[in-house]
């Protein structure tokens, strides 16, 4: 019966319904066009106008720019995702006859299929418990038009460079780019970067970031905030 009295309802007062219990429960801001289903928020964040996201777990002050497309990943804290990011490609086999899904996947995905069982894994997981085709982790910028294929898990402090088409893991505070995306250079010292993440400062709480937000701009003045 319920599933009959939805059906009643315009799509777009749906849509207006579940972005207002969306902003009530997690402190969030959506822009015209954007949609979140079944996912997650840890609060201040923000889906510009046609952000798209499905399945995804959002850190504190992370934001999604205009007509990014994510489907199942998870993000840290306080990351900057730019516009038309997009994830959950799928894969298709490369030593087959064919790389038509017909022939090994019971999704239908052009409306047929002659398989009658599942016979290839369709995406590739980025954790162990199958959750997420991909992993970001805190304090992460990628840059507008970046593509993530599935499987790749992405550092703290790490920056993805407009354009790139990301098919392998990318190590903390290590700065990418390119199709496919290579290392450019780190970000900082490896002694340094091994300081940040032991710091972990995206854990501390909102008030001590509030108190030291001056500090963010060099390592040693977040250190001696911390160390205080």
């Amino acid at each position: 019966m319920l599933n009959c009295i939805k059906r009643l309802i315009p799509e777009g007062i749906r849509i207006f319904i579940h972005q207002c219990r969306i902003k009530a429960r997690y402190d969030v801001i959506m822009e015209k066009g954007s949609t979140a289903y079944n996912c997650v928020f840890e609060g201040r964040n923000r889906l510009n106008a046609n952000a798209r996201i499905t399945n995804c777990r959002i850190g504190f002050g992370t934001y999604i720019s205009g007509n990014s497309r994510l489907r199942k990943v998870t993000i840290g804290r306080y990351c900057c995702i730019g516009q038309h990011v997009e994830t959950g490609f799928g894969n298709h086999p490369t030593d087959w006859v064919s790389t038509h899904p017909a022939f090994y996947s019971l999704q239908s995905q052009a409306g047929f299929t002659f398989a009658d069982k599942q016979l290839l894994s369709e995406h590739k997981y980025a954790d162990s418990e199958q959750k997420y085709y991909v992993c970001i982790g805190n304090d992460v910028w990628i840059g507008n038009d970046v593509k993530i294929m599935d499987g790749v898990t992405v550092g703290d402090g790490a920056i993805l460079a407009m354009g790139s088409v990301v098919v392998k893991d990318v190590e903390p505070y290590s700065i990418v780019g390119g199709v496919p995306a290579k290392l450019i250079k780190k970000r900082f010292s490896d002694s340094d970067i091994k300081l940040l993440h032991d710091m972990k400062w995206w854990d501390k709480d909102l008030a001590w970031i509030e108190s030291n937000w001056m500090a963010f701009s060099s390592i040693k003045a977040l250190i001696d905030a911390a160390s205080k």
